[in-house]
């Protein structure tokens, strides 16, 4: 299944200083090299010895021989046979360092004094001997001066797009005039570098594990340039079979390792060796992998360590703050209660769309939504998770975002800051995509549900009800249909990837908002509708921004605006809080009653009432909105970078999961 997500470009001008800033804020031309060029002021890393294939080896690392302090270095374990069937990384001895990545073949870390660190990969192999590896890296001095550093050292599965981000370090008035990337090792790249702070490329197909190298060599407005090199392995994988629901799975352990069920966590759940082919299939059946429910007891909300027993991660860290926004952010227990419909929970650094599989009854949530300080998130890939632009030919730009008193409820996160957040702002993030996804989870099997034939795959439970069409969603698509034609059409084009017709280019911002405005959608992603489906998305957005609204007062936003080259967004039509429309009100009762019968229903009927847009005013000035007789209009927004309201009107501009079928009859994503 090929999950694509709609995406629009920023405005020129903004796209403009987006790029400029980028560029590390120094205002030069990037394109020119100054005549005068010094030694870089610490030394390259170059690459140990046994970066070279031993021969007769299982297994050998490749890793920095060198590394200046307050720079990254990296050490990867490779195979020398069949794929490496685990890995764990410990540190032996020398100046202590953090090891982010530990149960991945790649790791990276940060020494902040001289020494040398002794770091140990402990290997499974495919033939489940074992071996340890041992190697030194020699931390040198810091650097004197501006210096650049490469985040971060990592392996990747072959075929999957991955990233590496250029972290100037500048001082005493040094400016960026340019960053030029190379590749250093390793078989052939295309490298995007359009932003040239930022590497992009596919892992090429290889057929033994191997380490690529890239470096990038920043010149400041003195002259001076300094390099830093980067490590990425190549982590291969068994070949996907006939009918596999995956082509690449991202590489993941349990987070709970002495779990009930760790052993078959990754093969029911995250691996290419899940296959469906009509009555030929992999699935593994609830007896072997039940749903959360059948743990916990029927009636039972599933505890926080029975959820935990069902989490795979790429990284621990991942895990831990799951595990703390369960302990902490579900005060009703209505994420517990929805989990009960899934049989595990998938994080990972390289998952992206986030997603729900009918298939294996998992969950699959993009880590970006989960790092709490800028260390995590160095090891999260920044590769965007569309695969398009639908917007090219569109008079019109969709906008959503969520606002909490009149401000914006979620901060923005420039990819250029190194930024902390706190356990609680996960809610604005994980939680909105945690009420998104599990309401596709208990739409398919919801957790009231008694009936589950152990003996049968969780897709085998729900096949009848999808073919029958009585699902939750397929009831609110009999009793309260969408019925404008207009944007059912959109909704191909914006995304489902239709080409759009002569009419639908022609429709501006302020036709769209009437198309919209007089339906009964809360969001247009409701009109994300697969062939012949029912809407799953209409269920999910309903319920999403339900919940967000009910449980933490966060209002949706949404809007539409004109194309335009300006730097403002000028809004055509907008509107918040839509989910408490009058003709909306029903279709929410219905999915509440449906997928969270806890909840009472009737509390539908006291969410605040919708507020209009000013029309012809800018999406900014939209954001304080008060009712008649309310407080004067002032400025909500704080004063930001031109950095930071780029990353926040690119947050604003509608991006969602291009969900197709979620069943094992087409692949995941």
């Amino acid at each position: 299944m090929n999950i694509q997500q709609y995406a629009v470009r920023l405005p020129v001008a903004l796209a403009i200083a987006t790029l400029f800033t980028a560029c590390g804020g120094g205002g030069g031309d990037p394109t020119r090299v100054p005549g005068r060029v010094d030694t870089p002021s610490t030394p390259t890393p170059t690459p140990t010895p046994n970066d070279t294939r031993p021969d007769g080896c299982k297994a050998y690392i490749a890793a920095d021989k060198t590394v200046a302090a307050d720079k990254a270095g990296g050490a990867s374990v490779l195979s020398c046979g069949a794929p490496l069937a685990d890995v764990s990384w410990s540190q032996v001895s020398g100046p202590a360092v953090t090891l982010q990545a530990a149960r991945t073949p790649t790791i990276t870390f940060e020494p902040r004094e001289k020494g040398v660190i002794v770091l140990r990969a402990d290997v499974t192999l495919a033939d489940g001997s074992r071996q340890s590896l041992s190697t030194d890296v020699t931390v040198t001095e810091a650097p004197v001066g501006s210096f650049l550093t490469l985040r971060a050292d990592h392996s990747v599965r072959p075929g999957t797009e991955t990233s590496v981000r250029a972290w100037p370090n500048l001082f005493g008035g040094d400016k960026v005039v340019g960053i030029v990337w190379t590749q250093v090792s390793g078989p052939a790249v295309t490298m995007n570098t359009e932003d040239p702070q930022l590497l992009m490329f596919k892992a090429p197909d290889v057929t033994a594990d191997v380490a690529l190298r890239f470096r990038a060599t920043m010149t400041l407005n003195s002259g001076v340039k300094d390099s830093d090199d980067v490590l990425i392995s190549l982590d291969r994988q068994a070949a996907p079979g006939q009918g596999a629901l995956f082509d690449i799975t991202a590489r993941v352990h349990p987070y709970r390792q002495a779990g009930a069920y760790a052993a078959v966590l990754a093969r029911c759940a995250y691996d290419v060796g899940v296959r469906y082919s009509g009555s030929s299939n992999t699935l593994c059946s609830a007896e072997v992998l039940p749903p959360l429910q059948t743990e916990a007891g029927i009636g039972a909300v599933p505890s926080v360590a029975q959820v935990m027993g069902r989490v795979l991660v790429s990284h621990d860290f991942l895990g831990a703050n799951f595990e703390q926004f369960l302990l902490t952010q579900d005060a009703n227990s209505d994420f517990r209660r929805l989990l009960a419909s899934v049989s595990s929970i998938v994080i990972g650094s390289h998952v992206r769309p986030s997603f729900y599989s009918a298939g294996t009854g998992a969950i699959y949530l993009d880590a970006n939504n989960l790092w709490l300080t800028a260390e995590q998130r160095d090891v999260v890939t920044e590769v965007p998770d569309y695969r398009a632009a639908f917007d090219d030919n569109l008079n019109f730009i969709p906008l959503g975002r969520s606002v909490k008193n009149n401000a914006y409820a979620r901060r923005s996160y420039p990819s250029t800051t190194r930024v902390t957040r706190t356990t609680d702002e996960l809610l604005f993030d994980l939680g909105r995509l945690m009420y998104h996804e599990l309401a596709h989870a208990n739409d398919f099997l919801p957790s009231v549900e008694r009936a589950m034939n152990p003996q049968r795959s969780i897709w085998e439970n729900i096949v009848d009800r999808v073919g029958n069409r009585t699902l939750p969603s397929d009831a609110l698509a009999v009793q309260f249909p969408l019925q404008s034609s207009e944007m059912l059409g959109m909704g191909q084009v914006l995304y489902q990837g239709k080409t759009a017709t002569s009419v639908q280019k022609g429709y501006t911002a302020t036709d769209i908002g009437r198309f919209f405005g007089s339906d009964r959608a809360s969001d247009d992603y409701a009109y994300s509708i697969f062939e012949d489906d029912s809407s799953r998305e209409d269920l999910a957005m309903l319920f999403e921004e339900f919940m967000m609204s009910y449980r933490h007062d966060v209002r949706y936003d949404v809007g539409y605006i004109n194309q335009t080259t300006g730097s403002d967004l000028i809004v055509g039509w907008g509107q918040r809080g839509r989910i408490a429309e009058p003709a909306i009100k029903p279709r929410v009762k219905l999915v509440l009653q449906r997928i969270a019968p806890w909840i009472d229903a009737s509390a539908v009927d006291r969410l605040p009432a919708p507020l209009m847009m000013r029309a012809g005013e800018s999406w900014d000035a939209n954001l304080v909105l008060n009712p008649p007789g309310g407080f004067s209009r002032q400025s909500a927004l704080r004063k930001e970078s031109a950095d930071e309201r780029a990353a926040r009107l690119r947050g604003d501009i509608r991006q969602r999961e291009r969900h197709g079928k979620m069943t094992p009859d087409a692949r995941q994503p």
